[in-house]
């Protein structure tokens, strides 16, 4: 079980009256990406921002990295201490969609700020750090650049290297090319796709299916709140089995 990243069982959640994860269960292994598709509405957004503690789960199990973060007791989940929830925070890391980067700060202060405060990194050590992962994103000439000042493009990969810069063992994307135009997408997912290259543990909800198709270990479709089909990416695009997900993908091929 050492190399399994993301063991979740059985996770469900309402708001309300409204059941919007049911009976949701799969597994991750270290160095692999999986791709989460599905209309909107379908509970991708939810349970991402379960794995990564935004949203409390009602029922189920969920371990990160071997350790649990919540186990199900009499058909509830019951969170772990605070101290481990933190350690497990500290594990994964989360790039948003519109990229949540501190507007009044410069881009290697955004990058550094989390390092300093949370990992009491000094601050050569901090922007040593930062301007490795700039020069990754070839993003070296804009440290001393304000987000105001950045294309979409470039704000999103300054975003994965602050995700980056905090060591995480678990990376994930919600969404990470919709505010984009198609040029600046492109750009995003390159980066994404040497990650993977790296073997970086990845978790990508997104709607291109090109990327999900091409550049993930496995595929998982959701709709209505449920797991509908998972596997291989090439046999789930190219053999859906579930007349659910033949509909999905017709609409991106019409």
């Amino acid at each position: 079980m050492n190399d399994i990243m993301i063991n979740a069982k059985n996770i469900m959640k309402s708001f309300g009256s409204t059941e919007v994860l049911k009976d949701i269960s799969f597994t991750l292994e270290k160095g692999h990406v999986l791709s989460i598709i599905g209309p909107s509405g379908s509970g991708k957004s939810t349970l991402l921002r379960i794995l990564t503690q935004l949203e409390t789960a009602d029922a189920g199990s969920l371990e990160l990295v071997g350790k649990p973060l919540f186990t199900n007791v009499d058909g509830k989940a019951v969170y772990e201490n605070i101290a481990q929830r933190r350690e497990l925070n500290l594990k994964t890391g989360l790039v948003f969609q519109n990229f949540n980067l501190f507007p009044h700060f410069s881009v290697l202060r955004n990058i550094t700020e989390a390092q300093r405060a949370v990992l009491k990194r000094d601050k050569d050590e901090a922007e040593a750090k930062a301007m490795d992962l700039l020069k990754k994103m070839n993003l070296a000439d804009k440290a001393k650049s304000y987000p105001c000042e950045l294309s979409g493009g470039q704000k999103q990969r300054v975003s994965i290297a602050r995700a980056l810069a905090m060591d995480p063992e678990i990376l994930f994307f919600d969404e990470p090319t919709s505010a984009l135009d198609p040029e600046l997408t492109l750009e995003v997912l390159k980066v994404i796709r040497g990650l993977a290259e790296e073997k970086m543990t990845m978790v990508v909800v997104t709607h291109e299916m090109n990327f999900a198709k091409g550049s993930s270990d496995e595929a998982l479709f959701m709709d209505g709140g449920v797991i509908v089909e998972k596997g291989n990416p090439t046999e789930l695009f190219d053999n859906p089995k579930e007349e659910r997900l033949r509909r999905f993908l017709n609409t991106f091929n019409a």
